[in-house]
């Protein structure tokens, strides 16, 4: 039985590879196909560690998993090795007490934490607190807008910024100046595909 996964480069400023996201892909087909967040992280998991084997999928760098509110309160990234992997909070998670204190015992055993898609909203400052990678959806945001939260948090947070969804050289090198440390999108790679097979019992 043939598994997948998609990878999706991220770059640092001087253009080194430093992670890459991992996608949930129920086939070959190049694009999420419907499913809950849940289950999508739980197979994407299962597939990257159990078949295909997570240094082939990120050559020994770091792999930004997606974690639901469930998992994260589940404790589910706690299974995981801390060296190898980014906890990525979905845009879609509450910041409720759980999740906030799931967040912080992760922090506390060494996992760095990115939270995704991100867009200012005062409950979420605790998790801003914690984390160490906010993620923008760079096309989705007045550049002003960003460069005045990239100023303001890194000043007080010590943040890193990752521009998402980066298309031209212009945008890279728009984004560059407004200060991000991260850059993804298909200017610099699709999302690439890569297949593993379950052993079949005899």
């Amino acid at each position: 039985m043939e598994v997948y996964a998609a990878r999706q480069p991220i770059f640092d400023r001087s253009m080194n590879i430093y992670g890459y996201e991992l996608l949930y892909r129920r086939s070959s087909n190049n694009y999420y196909e419907g499913i809950n967040d849940k289950q999508a992280t739980a197979e994407l998991i299962n597939n990257a560690y159990l078949v295909i084997q997570l240094n082939d999928l990120t050559g020994g760098t770091r792999a930004f998993i997606n974690f639901s509110e469930e998992l994260l309160v589940k404790e589910i990234p706690l299974l995981l090795p801390k060296e190898g992997i980014v906890v990525e909070v979905l845009e879609r998670v509450k910041p409720t007490a759980d999740v906030i204190n799931a967040c912080k015992k992760l922090k506390k055993f060494g996992y760095k934490l990115a939270l995704d898609d991100f867009v200012f909203d005062g409950s979420y400052l605790p998790l801003i607190e914690i984390a160490d990678i906010i993620k923008v959806e760079y096309p989705a945001l007045d550049p002003n807008q960003q460069h005045q939260m990239i100023e303001q948090y890194q000043r007080q947070y010590s943040l890193k910024f990752l521009a998402e969804k980066i298309e031209t050289r212009e945008e890279h090198q728009t984004a560059l100046a407004l200060g991000y440390d991260f850059f993804q999108g298909y200017f610099f790679s699709k999302p690439v595909i890569v297949k593993g097979a379950i052993p079949v019992m005899n």
